[in-house]
């Protein structure tokens, strides 16, 4: 459970310093593991970028667009350029991945970059190079609260939900392990802020709000909790909850039905 560090750890090493300094429990990596985080220019994906280098976990960071990654957020990562819609694109960046993070997430309601390509069919692509490799044994799916809620308001924006909730199933029925956090409403606080609690059910709580720096820090958790596998479930900032009881609520969590 390296990413404990992260909750316990950033936010005193923030206050004191703005620089995250996290103890790795290296009995936990395998050392052929290559994490491929997608979406990762995205305002999330570069939170999961943040913690893993900061463990020292080997990993590439996808992007559509190179050049501008590295301009909006950093050189210092290894950024591999693929677009979700191309299966020819993506097969070669899949070579010795054994993990995967995935941020993905419409920028647009109508058009190629509308949830029904990027977060059904981008997922569906993702999911089907990850199966043809062979390599991949953990899918982590960053997804949206409220996706079983066919009347719910974000509908309205190129049914999003709805659209989520079809990645979420074509990951489920593939033959690779999975775990799919849903979050609430996004907000820029780093883990540990305040704690989390994970539910399921697909019920918001407290207005449903989820600190983008928690979001990630779950995902990277369940990269290598085996509690974590095959399970979907809601995760929502609580400042009710102690800093690390979510990190006995996985084994607790009702593995979903194979489809």
């Amino acid at each position: 459970m390296r990413i404990v560090s992260i909750v316990f750890g950033l936010f005193m090493t923030l206050m004191m310093s703005g620089t995250p300094s996290l103890a790795i429990n290296s009995d936990d990596i395998n050392d052929n593991e290559l994490i491929l985080v997608a979406g990762a220019s995205g305002r999330t994906g570069v939170y999961v970028l943040k913690y893993l280098k900061a463990e020292g976990r080997n990993f590439i960071a996808m992007t559509s667009n190179r050049e501008r990654a590295i301009e909006k957020v950093s050189d210092d990562y290894n950024w591999v350029e693929a677009d979700v819609k191309d299966l020819k694109t993506l097969e070669p960046i899949m070579a010795g991945v054994t993990k995967i993070i995935s941020g993905l997430g419409s920028t647009k309601f109508e058009g190629p970059n509308s949830p029904e390509y990027i977060d059904y069919g981008g997922i569906k692509n993702l999911v089907d190079v990850a199966e043809a490799a062979g390599t991949v044994d953990q899918i982590v799916l960053m997804s949206s609260s409220g996706v079983t809620q066919k009347d719910n308001p974000l509908n309205r924006f190129g049914n999003v939900l709805t659209w989520k909730l079809k990645g979420e199933d074509y990951l489920r029925a593939s033959s690779i392990s999975h775990t799919i956090v849903r979050a609430g409403g996004l907000t820029n606080t780093e883990a540990g802020i305040v704690s989390i609690r994970l539910q399921q059910g697909d019920r918001a709580l407290n207005g449903g709000m989820t600190g983008r720096g928690n979001f990630a820090a779950i995902c990277i958790e369940a990269l290598t909790n085996q509690d974590a596998k095959n399970k979907t479930f809601e995760a929502f900032d609580d400042k009710t909850l102690e800093p690390d009881t979510w990190l006995k609520v996985f084994s607790k969590l009702i593995p979903d039905e194979k489809q």
